[in-house]
């Protein structure tokens, strides 16, 4: 059997391998159903052919929205087999985002989830948005008008199409010329700074990131452990992909289906993933969640709790020290810590078969990364643009350095250019901005370099720290540069606040939007000494804003310099959303969208140029 050289080829070389090994698993009707091997690379050719009989040509996108299915994977897959390029669009997009992805891939067949999403695409053809759509596949069968009825055609009858369809020889053809170097997927980025864009990711890059995984996390590949996990982010981010549909094809894994990131607390006890994705705030949430529980523990129970994750904190640290596997390094006080606490609480989580948790898409804060490791957690950090394919560096397995992004992978160069950009060489670096030439020679330097656009450095062991967006850098009025994501990370260290975002640019100050936790009131409530039990009724307390007052001075004044200070603040009545237009899919900033929305509340900031600093302010 050769190695397989594209990521549809993998499918492939799974369902030859293990046909009878379950893939990918769905919920439906409260219960877990599975799809093998066989059956999946079964579908796959089967909706490629679908597609090839439809008029589907080499090269042309196919657009794919919803939220994270098995079907999703399936369409995408079989996509690539007919040497198509999928085309995700976040379920959250407008119908004027939607129209423009739509346009500006030029698909003609679309895939769906729900009617509401169906009703979008077909808003935006009314519109004139785009041209009409060919077919609309759908995940499930609904009724739809008459007016469209011939051209939706849901998933059970894709299939059916595609069995009826006298193209095989075609369909072999196609996959028989499909090369590592041809584009297999086409992420948007998320548009906040200006007009999305189409970033052409090729399968060779793909590959390049899941075979530089394995000496990173050599059991999966060995043969050693078997990989499970959850796909609950948005299938349009790379991070995800990585996730779903590279490492789990790299290692013939199973990947278990929640489409509503809010589900994914209860996927996590049924599925006891051992590999798991968390973009900070999730492992954020996760935090607040278990510090309120564990300040629920009083006298003896509350004592073992904090011996245990003081002890395993203690042992994590001398584990890193040595530079050994945490199973080299198991003193008789770690072993009892374990069975009597921390085990207990990470099966209550869904986390006890967990062996290689990893963050990414946006900075997480050491305090999160400590809380996790006390708990036998250790969260690496992997850092990586949709431009770099997905990755590009990633903590050490054996001495992992928060506050670090690690070191880059073999095959992988970096530099610290101008402004301290951090710039990147290698495989993985994407082939171009579809249909923008302009945008694609200013992505790369004269010599060939990627500009990440971000700003950071590296240390004597190799790793890399970022120490911010070169593009949201804040210019203050005396001329000052300003990265705002190290004060946030600091204003989110106190107690009950879950979101933080300091703004100042061009200002004689800095200021800061805070949210509350809905997931840890109590914490912010207590220390307060409040009695309000709402979040909107905590953002308007004059007690909570006293404390919120100085444990801004202690928390991140005390740590920066002066012109760093935060002198004043606003806690919003309510957490900043996806759905309210402030965070992206992938649950970052979105800080233009932010200071638009919030425009009032930063103006009233800064109406007196006088203001004294904010410990002064009651």
């Amino acid at each position: 059997m050769t190695k397989p050289h594209t990521l549809v080829h993998y499918v492939e070389h799974w369902a030859q391998k293990k046909p009878t090994t379950p893939a990918l698993h769905t919920k439906r009707g409260g219960r877990w159903q599975q799809l093998t091997w066989a059956e999946y690379w079964r579908n796959v050719r089967a909706i490629a052919k679908a597609m090839i009989s439809l008029g589907h040509e080499v090269g042309e996108s196919v657009v794919i929205a919803g939220a994270n299915h098995p079907e999703w994977v399936q369409f995408q897959f079989g996509a690539q087999a007919a040497r198509g390029v999928p085309a995700p669009i976040y379920g959250t997009s407008t119908v004027e985002q939607t129209g423009y992805i739509v346009k500006d891939s030029g698909a003609r067949i679309l895939c769906c989830d729900t009617k509401e999403q169906l009703d979008k695409f077909l808003e935006g053809e009314r519109l004139g948005l785009f041209e009409p759509a060919l077919r609309y596949f759908t995940f499930t069968k609904f009724d739809v008008d008459d007016s469209v009825k011939d051209r939706v055609v849901a998933f059970e009858d894709v299939i059916a199409l595609g069995d009826d369809a006298a193209n095989d020889v075609h369909l072999d053809e196609r996959l028989s010329n499909l090369t590592d170097d041809e584009t297999c997927l086409m992420i948007y980025t998320s548009g906040t700074t200006g007009v999305p864009k189409g970033v052409e990711i090729d399968h060779g890059g793909q590959l390049f990131v899941g075979n530089a995984c394995k000496k990173f996390a050599p059991q999966f590949f060995d043969g050693s452990s078997e990989y499970h996990a959850i796909s609950y982010l948005p299938l349009s981010h790379q991070a995800e992909q990585i996730m779903t549909n590279v490492l789990s094809l790299m290692v013939g894994g199973q990947v278990y289906f929640c489409p509503a990131i809010a589900d994914v607390k209860g996927y996590l006890t049924d599925v006891r993933p051992t590999c798991f994705l968390g973009v900070p705030r999730v492992w954020e949430k996760f935090e607040a969640a278990l510090r309120a529980r564990l300040s629920e523990a009083t006298g003896p129970k509350a004592k073992l709790a904090a011996w245990s994750m003081k002890t395993e904190l203690e042992c994590f640290h001398e584990q890193v020290r040595r530079g050994v596997p945490e199973s080299k390094y198991m003193p008789v006080k770690r072993r009892l810590a374990r069975w009597l606490v921390i085990s207990k609480i990470k099966t209550a989580l869904g986390l006890d078969r967990l062996e290689n948790a990893v963050t990414g898409s946006a900075p997480i804060s050491e305090t999160t990364q400590l809380f996790f490791a006390s708990l036998g957690i250790c969260i690496f950090e992997a850092y990586g643009l949709t431009e770099t394919s997905g990755v590009a560096t990633v903590t050490d397995a054996l001495r992992p350095r928060f506050g670090t992004v690690g070191r880059p992978f073999d095959g992988v160069e970096i530099r610290i250019a101008e402004e301290d950009e951090i710039q990147l060489r290698g495989r993985n670096m994407v082939k171009a901005y579809r249909g923008l030439p302009e945008q694609t020679q200013a992505l790369f330097t004269e010599d060939g370099w990627l500009r990440t656009g971000d700003a950071g450095s590296i240390d004597k062991e190799g790793n890399v720290k970022i120490t911010g967006r070169l593009k949201e850098l804040l210019i203050t009025a005396g001329g000052k540069n300003v990265a705002p994501v190290e004060l946030e990370f600091y204003l989110k260290t106190i107690p009950g606040i879950g979101q933080a975002v300091v703004v100042g640019d061009r200002q004689p100050y800095l200021c800061a939007l805070l949210a509350l936790d809905p997931e840890n009131l109590e914490a912010i409530q207590q220390a307060a000494g409040s009695s309000e039990s709402t979040m909107a009724g905590l953002a308007g307390c004059p007690k909570v804003r006293k404390f919120v007052t100085g444990a801004i001075e202690t928390a991140c004044n005390a740590k920066v310099a002066r012109y760093q200070t935060i002198k004043k603040f606003e806690i919003l009545p309510e957490e900043m959303t996806v759905e309210g237009g402030e965070l992206t899919a992938s649950l970052k900033l979105r800080r233009p969208q932010i200071l638009e929305k919030h425009a009032a509340l930063v103006t009233n900031m800064y109406e007196d140029s006088g203001t004294k600093p904010v410990s002064t302010s009651p």
